[in-house]
């Protein structure tokens, strides 16, 4: 192979390296709901390639080469569009665990590793090796680059299939001439028949995959986003519109009410409003903006914040008919929700809503320890309340538990709702609640179609006395528990 064959290949391999931990690894990701945890085992999975490469680089013939690269090119070409429909037919068997544990087994060696076994066996000395690796590297920087500029998702994955043809060509077409090019030129094909059929095979993967791990009767898919840190999925069956982030509910249709009554409209009533002034709110979390329509139709000044701008556009796309919200209703703020709340003067807001996921992932688990409890209450006024989430029924969950020993080290004063009709536990936290519990069940009384009970910051101290809250430094026990104890719980 001549030098600038070589270099060409490097960088070719490069690229596709770079490209399939990335899109492997979040397809794997919204494929198994996504956490800290499966996300850490897809980076392990494509990096243990390039060690499987480096083992047998010296011990694979062209022949075995050849179909190495074959059946790797037909791995890579099915990612984006078979795993979920793989992992609903094993589901569906009763095989779902196995699904996972045979993509990260063999994963490796069909995603990476080919790619990777041409570094060592070109390199005929350290110099060589150097060089060639800088060539490489330079190849995962023009993927990165493309990340950035690369449009849409389907355009991403169209180049990843036009650089793995590029790699097989350039490994293998000085020997053979004919007929890897026109192997290479019938694989071109191939992907440009992928490229123009993606979305079709796409629409049916999730299709099937909704249909069997969230029972959807004929789901359709209003539209998919891959924002930079989720795939966000709208979802519609006869039930409604769903939205789903990496694969799990942040919000199923026919649970709107009931959570939003909870945790925006119950407390946005409990508010002691003065005179004259129009009441502020912050609501940290968009997801389908229904929190935000209920605050803005009471009269308050509603302030959203949330760190996917994705999320935000789709809520308001496909929910602003059960909202009823318009563009200028309310002020939308794109920013990671620690940092934006570091920045707010003290004593801003009369309430503050978490309409947050449960913490499966480490960016939302941070906003369920008592730091950010202590940045929220800084930004209350006075008798102003936080209303969050305990992502559970029972009280005497760990993770319940948890949260809410952690909201009771921070504020002086939290009171409780558990609803029948939601079937989670809410919290109300203040060093003042403006609101006698009295009050609190008389509100409730009046929507309520189920029983409640209601706890007050007695009660509740008692209840958890012996839970310790979740801080920064044992977020992955709290990520843990979470999708064990509530695997179903979006928002």
């Amino acid at each position: 192979m001549n030098a600038a064959r070589e270099r060409a290949l490097l960088v070719s391999c490069g690229a596709v390296l770079m490209l399939s931990q990335y899109i492997c690894v979040r397809e794997v990701g919204s494929t198994f709901f996504s956490t800290e945890i499966i996300t850490l085992l897809s980076v392990i999975m494509i990096l243990i390639g390039p060690s499987i490469a480096y083992f047998v680089a010296d011990r694979v013939g062209d022949r075995l080469l050849v179909a190495w690269g074959g059946l790797s090119f037909v791995a890579l070409l099915a990612v984006p569009v078979s795993i979920r429909y793989l992992a609903a037919v094993m589901k569906e068997q009763g095989f779902e665990l196995m699904a996972m544990i045979f993509l990260l087994a063999f994963g490796s060696l069909f995603f990476s590793a080919f790619f990777a076994v041409f570094l060592p066996r070109l390199a005929k000395s350290e110099a060589d090796f150097k060089v060639l690796y800088a060539l490489e590297l330079l190849g995962s920087l023009v993927a990165l680059c493309s990340l950035v500029f690369i449009p849409t998702w389907r355009d991403l994955i169209t180049l990843f299939w036009l650089l793995i043809v590029l790699s097989f060509y350039l490994a293998l077409g000085e020997k053979r001439k004919f007929e890897v090019r026109s192997l290479s030129i019938f694989l071109l094909l191939f992907v440009g028949l992928g490229s123009h059929y993606y979305p079709i095979l796409e629409d049916v993967s999730a299709r099937r995959f909704y249909s069997v791990f969230w029972d959807k009767v004929k789901p359709q898919i209003l539209e998919t986003h891959y924002s930079p840190y989720q795939r966000v999925d709208v979802v519609a069956d006869a039930g409604g519109k769903s939205l789903y982030l990496d694969g799990v509910a942040y919000y199923e249709a026919g649970d709107l009410h009931w959570f939003n009554y909870y945790i925006a409209d119950l407390p946005g009533r409990l508010v002691k409003r003065k005179q004259g002034e129009k009441s502020s709110a912050l609501i940290v979390g968009s997801g389908t903006l229904s929190s935000t329509g209920y605050l803005c139709r009471q009269g308050f000044d509603v302030t959203t914040v949330d760190i996917d701008a994705v999320v935000a556009r789709m809520g308001m796309k496909y929910f602003s008919s059960n909202t009823g919200l318009k563009n200028g209703d309310f002020e939308l703020v794109i920013d990671d929700a620690r940092r934006f709340v570091r920045s707010v003067p003290d004593g801003k807001y009369d309430l503050i809503v978490l309409d947050i996921p449960a913490p499966f992932h480490v960016q939302t688990a941070l906003l369920y320890v008592p730091s950010f409890f202590k940045e929220l209450k800084r930004c209350l006024k006075p008798g102003g309340i936080v209303a969050l989430n305990t992502c559970s029924y029972k009280l005497d969950d760990r993770i319940s538990a948890s949260i809410t020993a952690g909201a009771l080290s921070v504020f002086e004063d939290v009171s409780s709702i558990q609803g029948d009709s939601l079937g989670l536990t809410i919290l109300y936290c203040s060093d003042h609640l403006p609101f006698a519990m009295e009050q609190l069940r008389k509100e409730a009384a009046m929507n309520e179609r189920d029983k409640f009970l209601v706890r007050d910051d007695r009660n509740l101290r008692y209840t958890t006395r012996d839970a310790k809250p979740h801080t920064e430094e044992n977020l992955c026990a709290l990520m843990l528990l979470s999708r064990y104890e509530f695997p179903e719980i979006g928002n």
